[in-house]
């Protein structure tokens, strides 16, 4: 219980000024340190470490090109993390439910949290064929994963480039321009390797209101074993419902989202697919 005649709680003046430069940069096409500490008033070598510390932290990423400092992900993420529970819950969550039923096979739905594909809901509870019992919040890597390259896949442009940019800083990461290109082109992807003796096969759901060019709102995937169904027969057995599924929860976020989540959104390319 809070204790409203206690004495007022000092603020972090080291949070605020993180607050305060992620702000400044909020809407510019990259800032120097020397802009940032102008816009949020600290001295430039504070500007430095505070963005420092916010690369670290995956919010900020500095540009070797121009030595620029720009958002990341993360940041839009923070600010639509309150609007994704409805939708997941009230709308994607009953018919994730009925199609575990029917198929067997967990079923789950991934949106993107920083550079992280994280789990929002799926059925391991009641799968009679899961190996693995996932659970909400589980963490999926965005580069090896079929949810990950899906998501990147049918993403804008900016975003696409904004992702592979993080992939690249991390070791071992290489470009996956020309296998996102084959993944759009089949509209699915299977893990790069399996996770626990299982694999899963993702597809994209796509906000109805793409505005230029497709935007993900999460990735739906039915995990299953290679021994007991090859890739050919979850082709051709799970893909067409994992598919319905995806438009089926397209369908229900225009019922469930927050107003201000259906607005138009600017993209910088790409395009729908037709399967969707």
């Amino acid at each position: 219980m809070i204790d409203h005649n206690a004495e007022p709680v000092r603020p972090i003046r080291a949070l605020l000024r993180g607050l305060e430069a992620l702000r400044a940069l909020n809407g510019q096409d990259g800032m120097t340190v020397t802009e940032v500490a102008e816009r949020a008033r600290v001295p430039r070598t504070t500007a430095y470490r505070i963005l420092e510390t916010l690369c670290q932290g995956g919010f900020v990423i500095r540009d070797e090109m121009d030595d620029r400092y720009r958002p990341t992900l993360a940041v839009t993420n923070l600010a639509e993390g309150a609007q994704n529970e409805a939708w997941i819950r009230e709308g994607a969550w009953p018919l994730i439910a009925a199609l575990g039923k029917q198929i067997l096979w967990p079923v789950g739905i991934w949106t993107l949290t920083g550079s992280d594909l994280i789990l929002r809901a799926a059925t391991d509870r009641t799968s009679p064929l899961a190996l693995n019992r996932l659970t909400s919040g589980a963490h999926l890597d965005l580069f090896e994963s079929g949810a990950g390259q899906v998501v990147q896949a049918f993403e804008t442009s900016h975003k696409r480039n904004l992702l592979e940019e993080i992939g690249l800083h991390r070791q071992g990461h290489s470009s996956l321009k020309g296998q996102l290109e084959d993944i759009r082109t089949r509209g699915f992807a299977f893990d790069a390797k399996p996770i626990g003796g299982e694999i899963n096969l993702a597809v994209p759901v796509l906000r109805p209101s793409a505005g230029d060019g497709p935007e993900v709102l999460a990735a739906v995937t039915v995990r299953f074993i290679r021994s007991a169904l090859s890739d050919e027969r979850a082709i051709g057995e799970l893909l067409p419902k994992l598919l319905h599924l995806a438009s089926d929860i397209r369908q229900a976020y225009l019922e469930f989202a927050p107003p201000a989540a259906l607005a138009p959104r600017s993209s910088a390319g790409g395009r729908s697919p037709e399967y969707v």
